[in-house]
């Protein structure tokens, strides 16, 4: 059995991810236009006719900008908490197929058993999730202001860990972002930065982990390369630099990886 994953690209202007079985996909967010979520599947060699599912995980645009139309041209049904529902509902940007959760209780789609949890972000009903299927665990978690306990025990010890890793502290001190934005990013509700994602990894790490994408990476207040650094960095001094790791880019997509 093999489960794969593609970043189709991860930021402030869209972010979306296919989990793979051998046969049916899940699509978690679809936060790029449709025409760019279809450029970006083909470029990657993913059949949008293979998806079973989108997962919202909530109502912020760059995580469904593209959901409405993907989802009718393609007849995927959307699961998303009721609060989000509630929301998009409001602002007549709801697709046409939703399927209501609420956290914690789990479901079933495209051969995974995926849990929904609640987060910590200044959405209207945020959620991670976790996906498993034959032993095999993926746990996500694109926007966080903090890893409370649900969300470290949730993601905790997961095969697959995508996670956060948004802002360089110092690079946002300095940056010329109005203060209101700063504190709301700075805030509990808000986005982790590099040195709390890397804190979390004594925790969230457990033998089983195998890859890790780190994600929603700033482009103003942040920089790739000092993400990919400081977390390699960080796996040797752990004794993990077995993992494989991935920064995602806004920009361009990323192969498929299988485990």
């Amino acid at each position: 059995m093999k489960i794969g994953v593609t970043a189709l690209g991860s930021g402030s202007r869209g972010n979306a991810f296919v989990i793979h079985s051998e046969a049916e996909c899940l699509l978690i967010d679809a936060g790029f236009s449709r025409r760019e979520l279809l450029n970006r599947m083909s470029g990657t060699g993913v059949d949008p006719n293979s998806i079973k599912t989108l997962l919202v995980t909530h109502e912020h645009t760059d995580h469904v900008a593209g959901m409405r139309l993907f989802c009718r041209d393609y007849d995927i049904p959307v699961c998303m908490s009721g609060g989000t529902a509630d929301y998009l509902r409001r602002k007549q940007n709801i697709a046409h197929n939703v399927f209501e959760f609420a956290g914690g209780n789990s479901f079933e789609s495209a051969g995974f058993r995926i849990t929904p949890f609640q987060v910590q972000h200044d959405a209207v009903d945020p959620v991670g999730y976790i996906l498993t299927r034959g032993g095999i665990q993926i746990g996500i978690a694109t926007d966080l202001g903090t890893l409370d306990l649900l969300a470290k025990t949730r993601l905790g010890g997961s095969d697959i860990l995508i996670i956060e890793s948004n802002y360089d502290l110092d690079m946002l001190r300095n940056s010329e972002r109005q203060l209101h934005l700063k504190r709301r990013i700075l805030g509990r509700n808000g986005h982790l930065d590099n040195q709390a994602t890397l804190d979390a990894f004594e925790t969230l790490i457990s033998p089983r982990t195998k890859l890790i994408y780190l994600v929603h990476v700033s482009t103003e207040c942040n920089s790739y390369s000092l993400v990919r650094k400081n977390a390699e960095a960080k796996l040797r001094q752990i004794g993990r630099p077995d993992i494989a790791l991935e920064v995602i880019e806004q920009a361009e997509p990323l192969e498929t990886a299988w485990l």
